[in-house]
């Protein structure tokens, strides 16, 4: 996205402070708008505020609440924030001075992701097996990231070659695989 684009599409907001939109799920900084005076390092922002948006939907999924229209506002001393999906690609952060009724900041919200959203790219959804995607999971995730394929074989009793090539494994040593990455981060489930 433009500069100029994502500029003109908050110039009319006077309360405004910033507007952060985050590549999902890797929560990276697609594109954002920052006022002169702020002095904030833009692409910590945006992947902070893509991992608090995963776990609030997290959250909310454990508690049976969740929907795909979600919204998290944040008001703090100095700021209120706002943080809303685009789509399953992107999240839209918005930082607005603390005095800004929350009304009229959710008024905005919902005029400029119009305004975003119709600039942003359509992505199809890449179909990559699921071993390739666990194993890119725990290299990203797991403790020791750099001997996770051995760790995996050793646990699996899969052979440490195959773990160098996860799409060729087979659905008996994916769900092998699956089971050791549990494991190894503690966890009861993979939401991949």
């Amino acid at each position: 996205m433009a500069e100029k684009i994502l500029s003109s599409s908050v110039g009319d907001i006077p309360s405004l402070r910033a507007v952060f939109v985050t590549a999902m799920p890797d929560c990276l900084l697609y594109d954002s708008w920052v006022r002169e005076q702020e002095e904030w390092v833009v692409e910590d922002a945006a992947s902070y505020f893509g991992d608090l948006s995963r776990a609030n939907r997290e959250g909310l999924k454990s508690l049976g609440s969740w929907s795909s229209d979600m919204q998290v506002t944040i008001e703090s001393s100095d700021a209120l924030i706002v943080l809303r999906e685009l789509s399953p690609d992107f999240l839209c952060g918005c930082v607005f001075e603390r005095d800004a009724p929350l009304g009229m900041a959710r008024l905005h919200v919902k005029r400029l992701l119009d305004r975003i959203a119709a600039q942003l790219p359509k992505y199809e959804v890449e179909h990559r097996p699921r071993g390739v995607r666990l194993v890119e999971f725990l290299q990203r995730y797991a403790p020791d990231p750099h001997a996770i394929k051995l760790r995996l074989a050793l646990r699996t009793g899969v052979g440490a070659d195959a773990m160098d090539n996860p799409e060729t494994l087979s659905d008996a040593e994916v769900d092998k695989v699956e089971e050791a990455a549990k494991r190894i981060l503690g966890l009861t489930e993979l939401n991949l």
